[in-house]
């Protein structure tokens, strides 16, 4: 029986509301209004040597156990997770008493950057710099034959009394930029615990905007 003009069989009449429903489908997938942020929330997980606190404004109060001389305690800030620092993988800043290094330049190959932001306090930063990122570099005419980590180069991050022989973080503020390229903002608050164990940094860090016009 010829077909009637404008009539459409069972099967061409399944096949076109099957393509129908496909291309709404696509349609309704749910994308990032203006504004909102396409990366994951930061959850971080205590490890063996490192233990977290949520401040509850989007802030983290961590503290690493970097006592082993012979040992580093990595971190991988996307994930707010103590990885293994034995692999040149999924970490950020590396931990061995009161050495700090980054998975760049001379340290790695993640491509992780770090800017030095002074005269700035944590809580007004929330917006990473556009210039001024630096990598872990090869040892200097500084004393001694360590790296020069941007963290414990030149004046570092902490200043040391020859009298009493103790380390004193300075207000030194650092915008790091992971290897996933998100932005963090770090400040070494102290590197002695209530009991004055050496080597138990304590660091408060939070994730903050990209640059202006920079993809996170």
């Amino acid at each position: 029986m010829p077909s009637r003009p404008g009539f459409l069989g069972p099967a061409r009449a399944a096949l076109l509301l099957a393509g129908l429903a496909t291309a709404c489908g696509d349609d309704l997938q749910p994308t990032p209004g203006p504004g909102e942020d396409e990366n994951p929330v930061v959850t971080p997980q205590d490890g063996a040597n490192l233990k977290h606190q949520d401040n509850g404004d989007g802030t983290f109060t961590s503290v690493v156990d970097a006592t082993d001389p012979a040992a580093w305690v990595a971190m991988d800030l996307d994930s707010g997770k103590q990885v293994s620092a034995t692999e040149d993988a999924l970490w950020d800043l590396a931990f061995q008493r009161y050495t700090v290094k980054t998975r760049g330049g001379v340290s790695g190959t993640g491509g992780v950057r770090v800017a030095i932001v002074p005269g700035t306090s944590f809580a007004a930063l929330t917006q990473a710099p556009a210039s001024g990122y630096v990598t872990d570099a090869a040892d200097g005419s500084d004393t001694g034959d360590s790296p020069d980590t941007v963290f414990n180069a030149g004046d570092g991050w902490y200043s040391y009394d020859l009298q009493f022989h103790t380390l004193t973080p300075r207000a030194q503020l650092y915008v790091v930029r992971s290897d996933a390229g998100a932005y963090f903002k770090v400040q070494v608050q102290s590197y002695y615990d209530a009991a004055g164990t050496p080597a138990m940094l304590k660091l408060l860090w939070a994730k903050v905007a990209a640059p202006a016009g920079v993809q996170p």
